[in-house]
């Protein structure tokens, strides 16, 4: 989706012989991974102009990524895509874990007795499978993704950006947006340009990743399917995931041990990178952690890898932005980091475009890295003492030996049984709990609600009623507006027509209103068992306020729209009567 206000015919050229861009737009996006397709799409959503790139020729053929989470699905949601993608991967996988002598040890991975999300599930499904699924909607939206294409060089001023981009034969092209969006991966050239530092170091430890098929040696007991197979071993560690597609099986594997390669003649641990990784070296390090149970072949794709804890000191440099693995890289244990790029995109997209169209302040572009770098930090830390643990355990030594044997084997599926535990945990993983409650952009109102999601968290779903059609509150307070919900827990909503009057005369593209009530009424959302309205806390009568990416902006009891509207206008230029520009 491009704009074209210039009225250049393309292909003119300007001095030097570079190519002048007819297609200026809002927002350049840099990366067309999974956190840029879900950047495109919101900001589609919006009606945004803007433009995609990507230096690669093709879209992700290799499933990097293999879970997304409850909150992601959530935020797919309102583009009709979580179902979707739903419908492509296994929501009922359990883990096994495989203990030395041959023991094993069951966790459910679903049915977690979480009820406030229609997702209560880890999703296994490829990454290719979640860029595939975002591509189809770009396309059937008029989007293009121009492949092929990289930022080379911009420049900020007080207007914009002028961009310079480069295709694959070398032509060079001009063009001038409003913000760039490095969604471009860990050697982001966004952050590059931007002299954003990114600091942080590598592991140690080199790592295998194949999708594979997976067979059980002689005598050995075959791999359940529909699980998730964790071996830590005395010389190594072998996650064994469920994929589906392009293989059955994904293998994530490393071995403490040197083991010289028969095609290579060399040392994993010498080995570069960029070396392939043949079936063999990804054999030996599986050897090492299942004591030789599990035989690999017909590999799909393969390839060595190297873990970093990095973070970018900043996500904002003036008018360019950083998301997803540009910002923020780390081990994949608790498969949140695909997952995370793709909420940083939702925090961004909304609030670019309603800046990018002059219905909201520029100064609420801050609030992006104040609500998402702590997220990007706390989960670096998470992820580093998990896998500083996860490492600890592969040992020869008699006591780690023992501990792996009879505390993993024997605690983890009793603690996995506690109900209590197992929402705590997945709640944590899935992102769910995720908040903005220090966030400049979030509010509590007065008289205060003492229950309920406070401001900055996530609006929990619900089941409600809409005009006789049964659905959540999540599909209808959640999408490309602002919804300011209206709850009434005993008759109607009541009071306030001169202030919603004034919201809907200022306000009319940002901002919806919903009614949530227990009775029945036109366009009204019916809570019949009034479980939805206590789980918002509401008593008598409550107000929300959700943003579009469906986070608590504000909120009170009672009925006095003064404080919502006071943080309507502490944002949004349309509530306080500004003309747009």
């Amino acid at each position: 989706m491009v704009a074209h206000p210039t009225g250049r015919k393309p292909g003119t050229r300007g001095e030097g012989g570079t190519v002048l861009s007819a297609h200026d737009a809002e927002v350049l996006v840099v990366g067309a991974g999974p956190t840029g397709l879900a950047l495109a799409a919101q900001l589609a959503a919006f009606g945004t102009s803007f433009r995609i790139v990507d230096r690669s020729l093709d879209r992700t053929r290799e499933s990097r990524a293999a879970a997304v989470q409850a909150r992601t699905l959530e935020l797919l949601q309102p583009y009709g895509l979580a179902d979707a993608l739903v419908a492509r991967g296994n929501a009922s996988a359990q883990l096994q874990l495989h203990v030395e002598g041959g023991r094993t040890a069951d966790v459910r991975l679903g049915d977690f007795g979480v009820d406030d999300t229609r997702f209560p599930f880890i999703l296994f499904v490829s990454q290719a499978d979640t860029e595939a699924l975002l591509g189809e909607h770009l396309a059937a939206r008029g989007v293009t993704i121009e492949r092929g294409v990289e930022l080379v060089q911009f420049t900020g001023d007080g207007g914009g950006v002028d961009v310079v981009l480069r295709d694959g034969a070398g032509a060079e092209e001009r063009a001038r947006v409003s913000y760039v969006v490095g969604c471009d991966g860990a050697h982001s050239a966004v952050r590059k340009l931007a002299g954003i530092p990114f600091d942080g170091d590598a592991y140690v430890q080199q790592f295998m990743l194949g999708d594979v098929e997976a067979d059980a040696a002689a005598g050995a007991a075959p791999l359940t399917p529909n699980t998730v197979h964790s071996f830590p071993g005395r010389y190594g560690v072998a996650m064994i995931f469920p994929l589906g597609r392009p293989a059955t099986w994904r293998i994530i594997a490393m071995s403490t041990r040197a083991r010289r390669t028969h095609s290579a003649e060399r040392t994993r641990e010498s080995a570069p990178m960029t070396a392939p990784l043949e079936l063999d070296e990804l054999q030996a390090a599986v050897d090492d952690a299942t004591a030789g149970t599990v035989r690999l072949r017909d590999p799909a794709w393969m390839s060595h890898f190297r873990l970093h804890h990095r973070q970018a000191a900043h996500y904002r440099a003036g008018r360019a932005f950083l998301a997803g693995d540009a910002a923020h890289i780390h081990s994949p244990v608790g498969a949140q980091g695909m997952n995370t790029g793709m909420q940083d995109a939702w925090n961004l997209g909304w609030k670019l475009a309603l800046v990018a169209r002059g219905s909201a302040d520029a100064s609420l572009l801050d609030t992006y890295e104040a609500e998402r770098w702590p997220v990007g930090r706390a989960l670096l830390n998470f992820t580093d003492r998990i896998f500083g643990l996860f490492t600890r355990v592969m040992s020869s030594n008699a006591l780690i030996a023992w501990t792996r044997r009879e505390v993993m084997g024997r605690l983890v599926p009793r603690i996995s049984r506690g109900e209590w535990l197992r929402r705590l945990a997945f709640r944590f993983v899935s992102e769910l709990d995720i908040s903005y409650r220090n966030s400049p952009a979030v509010r509590e109102g007065t008289p205060a609600l003492e229950a309920g999601p406070r401001a900055g968290d996530r609006m929990p779903d619900g089941d409600v009623v809409l005009n006789g059609r049964a659905t959540t509150l999540q599909r209808e307070v959640v999408g490309p507006r602002m919804h300011l919900l209206l709850c009434a827990h005993a008759g109607e909503w009541t009071g306030g027509d001169t202030a919603l009057a004034r919201i809907a005369a200022r306000c009319e593209s940002t901002v919806a209103v919903r009614r949530l009530a227990r009775v029945a009424g036109p366009d009204v959302l019916i809570d019949p068992t009034g479980a939805t309205l206590t789980r918002l806390g509401v008593r008598e009568r409550a107000i929300y306020l959700v943003r579009p990416d469906g986070y608590v902006a504000y909120r009170c009891g009672g009925g006095d729209l003064a404080g919502v509207e006071e943080q309507l206008a502490r944002w949004l230029r349309d509530a306080v009567g500004h003309e747009r520009h």
